[in-house]
């Protein structure tokens, strides 16, 4: 098996000659003579077909203004840990929406979300319709890229169903006909999730050499299952009214224990060894968005891009030459809450998590900075040191752990397993070195705890909405300043619009979402 970054680009054009199916379901003549019909028909194949599922994941710009929306940045923006910064209230209005929680059904983020992850689905699906129809040389080998694909479509419903909790649920390629397909009850979809996840960890592999970083293990297939748990438990479950999941907390403790003690993942001695290029694939990492300098995009086609564009976005304005850092766009500044919640002097991430130019001497222009507040998100920031050689904006070489090996500890603890105090204890004892004092392992905690562990990672804005809406009301609505309004509306329950387009597609059959 090949190396994902090298061949992530012959499966983008792989998957150029099949008919593809995104929101608009619109058909595509094939520019060769290749097309679905006869593409599936060795491994190698089916490998170019599921390396461009894995694509769709560094996908940020749709159609129009549905660009430059990473799912870490718009999940930053809309929780209590940033605002939607730029040069100002024109640049990027519908991020600026999502940080003020007035978001249209016309917002463009909106739409662009939606498309990127059903492009995903429908990639999966084309893969596991079709894989049994290729020749394998070795059988176990399709099961693997069985159950990757598998992982791969529940982690596009799961985004999905977090985002806009009424959704459409389907395990075929749709094709143009397909326009009026209905929204699924959560809770199906949260079972089919569940489904996918328990069908695939046993068909994945447990250690990914090297060369294949970046491809699902079945480490990551148990610790998204245990998000996925959490989430539905605290959230989706009262929210919704649904009922439990084909998994019992028991499982998922089970699961998680063995990624802690049979996995060889752990924490990394230094927190500030996870980030910049020599963090890439650390072995905290148990799944990595992989983003790299090499690509064939431009601004003519900005999804083949496969750097990390929450860089570009993070960098600050007016930085000129500076040995360490770089420049850029000024979006989600961090919020003055978040770096007062960091004991600064001795919490060893809060350096390697927020960049604070007063204090470190960068030169910088707060007056060309939207919504600034003085602080910005480090961890993906762009360093002078590995500015890309081409498309410098969207290029940075930065991957992005959508699950570490702290986040398995914490979850575990949150569920009460057995060592629950032990497994917090680590989290806290990296970051406080001899400054650690241990503090009980209690829900407020965690949650505080992941506040700090994952500033700027994108997951702050889902673990307000596991505390209730309620409390995430209170959390968002607090960064609200005399200039910045932000107004977190508990019946529109956490998640987004569907987007208009979409309901006009589908022509009508797609309901609106409350309060919207």
């Amino acid at each position: 098996m090949r190396n994902l970054k090298n061949i992530i680009l012959a499966a983008s054009v792989a998957m150029l000659m099949l008919a593809g199916c995104s929101d608009d379901f619109l058909d595509h003549t094939p520019p060769v003579e290749r097309v679905e019909e006869n593409f599936f028909q060795t491994e190698r194949d089916v490998e170019e077909a599921l390396f461009a599922v894995y694509e769709v994941t560094t996908f940020v710009h749709g159609r129009g203004n549905d660009g430059f929306h990473p799912i870490d940045v718009v999940s930053n923006i809309m929780s209590d840990d940033a605002y939607a910064g730029g040069s100002g209230s024109g640049d990027q209005p519908d991020l600026i929406e999502m940080n003020r929680h007035n978001i249209s059904s016309t917002n463009g983020k909106v739409a662009g979300l939606w498309s990127d992850r059903y492009t995903g689905i429908y990639r999966a699906n084309l893969v596991l319709d079709r894989i049994d129809d290729a020749s394998f040389d070795d059988e176990q080998l399709r099961e693997i890229y069985r159950a990757e694909a598998k992982f791969l479509r529940a982690y596009f419903f799961f985004d999905l169903v977090r985002l806009y909790g009424n959704v459409p649920f389907f395990t075929r390629p749709l094709v143009a006909e397909d326009t009026r397909m209905p929204q699924n009850d959560p809770e199906e979809v949260y079972n089919a999730i569940v489904e996918d996840l328990l069908a695939a960890i046993p068909e994945l592999r447990e250690d990914i050499p090297s060369s294949e970083a970046g491809r699902v293990s079945t480490w990551a297939a148990k610790s998204l299952l245990a998000r996925v748990y959490l989430f539905h438990q605290d959230y989706a479950q009262p929210t919704f009214g649904l009922g439990d999941l084909p998994v019992s907390r028991g499982e998922v403790v089970e699961h998680l224990e063995d990624v802690i003690y049979n996995s060889n993942h752990e924490l990394l001695d230094d927190f500030e060894d996870l980030w910049g290029v020599s963090g890439n694939n650390n072995n905290e990492a148990i799944f990595s968005i992989q983003h790299y300098e090499g690509s064939f995009g431009d601004w003519g086609y900005l999804n083949g891009s496969i750097g990390n564009w929450a860089t570009t976005m993070t960098g600050i304005r007016g930085v000129g030459f500076h040995p360490e850092y770089s420049g850029g766009w000024s979006f989600q500044p961090a919020t003055e809450d978040l770096a007062e919640a960091f004991d600064q002097d001795v919490d060893s991430r809060y350096f390697p998590s927020i960049l604070d130019p007063e204090e470190e001497g960068v030169n910088h222009s707060p007056d060309e900075m939207y919504q600034w507040q003085g602080y910005a998100f480090k961890k993906f920031y762009p360093r002078t040191d590995d500015t890309p050689s081409v498309n410098t904006e969207f290029n940075w070489p930065y991957n992005r752990p959508v699950i570490r090996f702290s986040d398995v500890l914490l979850m575990a603890a949150e569920l009460e397993a057995s060592d629950a105090q032990e497994y917090f204890n680590q989290v806290r004892e990296r970051a406080y070195g001899d400054d650690f004092e241990e503090i009980p392992a209690t829900r407020e905690n965690i949650i505080e705890e992941r506040r700090l562990e994952f500033a700027g990672e994108g997951h702050r804005y889902w673990d307000l909405l596991r505390l209730g809406l309620d409390e995430a009301q209170n959390y968002i609505n607090a960064q609200e300043t005399s200039n910045i309004t932000i107004n977190f509306r508990t019946e529109r329950q956490g998640i987004l619009p569907i987007p208009n387009s979409e309901i006009s597609l589908s022509d009508g059959t797609l309901q609106q979402n409350p309060g919207y």
